[in-house]
């Protein structure tokens, strides 16, 4: 049965793993390896140098998480460029199945399965068998839902980044009204790597500063480093508008499992955002504040969450 082949393609880089074990639902990963896209003009390429360079059998299942979304049998990777067909890539690269589906929703099919060493605690509560909602900022701003279906969880995946930014305060205002002279200003825009850039632009711009900044690691180094209070400023108001979009998640998925946030931007900054108004904003719900009364919320710290849950998608869905 084992080796299974698991990846997380994004737009930069593909991981690449094999699982070789499992164990009361927790997957042993070998042979991880990172590979760069713009390396290979297409998808078998890549997927093929990966598999000349393994030790041991050649695995004969697969399950491949991508940036994007799975609507069919053709996948399309807008950051990547590559095109291909789900049927001919198991026919060509010889598997038995193969599968494929969206990068958060592999997120989302992780949360089960992780252990309490790859989650930190940023609210106490006490889950309840029901819709669990899955946030994450990085590259960009992922949200999913995972839900219970009969004796199994079932991934929600969809594109919740792109949805309009929901401005709270008349600082955010603010900063939108600078941003929507750009055009549309979706929650992504702000809450990502570009969003913290595009936050703390905005906000000197907004105060008649110069200073200004292309790199979202510049922004949390100012912050958490130096001190510095517009960068202070523009990582509170990410940790604000991400509460406020979390919360629309907990609310549209009436997630009573929990809120579990994922993403590489966080786990940089635990204890900012448990200091800062995230809490606060994504209980601040009006007459559905109720929701969140006991409802816990986790950090993601596992450093291959995509990979566990596409090794659980496949445990759930292959036959045979």
């Amino acid at each position: 049965m084992f080796p299974w082949l698991v990846a997380d393609i994004g737009g930069t880089n593909a991981r690449f793993s094999l699982v070789t074990d499992s164990t009361d639902g927790r997957y042993q990963l070998t042979q991880t390896r990172d590979l760069r896209t713009g390396d290979y003009p297409t998808f078998e390429q890549c997927v093929t140098a990966y598999l000349d360079h393994i030790e041991g059998d050649r695995p004969t299942r697969a399950c491949i998480a991508v940036a994007g979304p799975v609507t069919g049998d053709e996948v399309k990777l807008t950051n990547v460029g590559w095109v291909f067909s789900c049927e001919g890539v198991k026919q060509q690269l010889g598997f038995e199945w193969f599968e494929v589906l969206n990068d958060f929703a592999a997120l989302a099919c992780s949360v089960t399965h992780l252990g309490d060493e790859d989650l930190v605690t940023i609210v106490d509560g006490q889950a309840q068998t029901a819709t669990k909602a899955i946030v994450g900022p990085g590259t960009g701003l992922g949200v999913a839902a995972l839900m219970p279906y009969r004796n199994h969880w079932l991934p929600v995946p969809g594109e919740g980044g792109h949805v309009a930014y929901p401005p709270q305060t008349d600082r955010e205002v603010a900063v939108m009204q600078v941003l929507r002279e750009q055009g549309y200003v979706c929650a992504e825009k702000l809450l990502s790597g570009i969003g913290l850039v595009n936050t703390f632009n905005a906000l000197a711009q907004v105060d008649g500063r110069e200073e200004r900044t292309e790199e979202p690691a510049e922004v949390t180094r100012r912050a958490l480093e130096d001190g510095q209070p517009l960068a202070l400023e523009a990582l509170e108001l990410f940790c604000c508008g991400l509460g406020t979009v979390a919360g629309d998640a907990v609310v549209n998925y009436a997630a009573k499992g929990g809120l579990y946030l994922g993403g590489g931007i966080l786990p940089r900054m635990v204890e900012f955002l448990k200091s800062s108004g995230f809490a606060k904003r994504l209980r601040h719900k009006g007459v559905m504040s109720g929701l969140f009364d006991n409802l816990p919320v986790y950090l993601i710290v596992h450093s291959h969450p995509a990979l566990i849950g596409a090794a659980a998608w496949l445990d759930d869905n292959q036959s045979g």
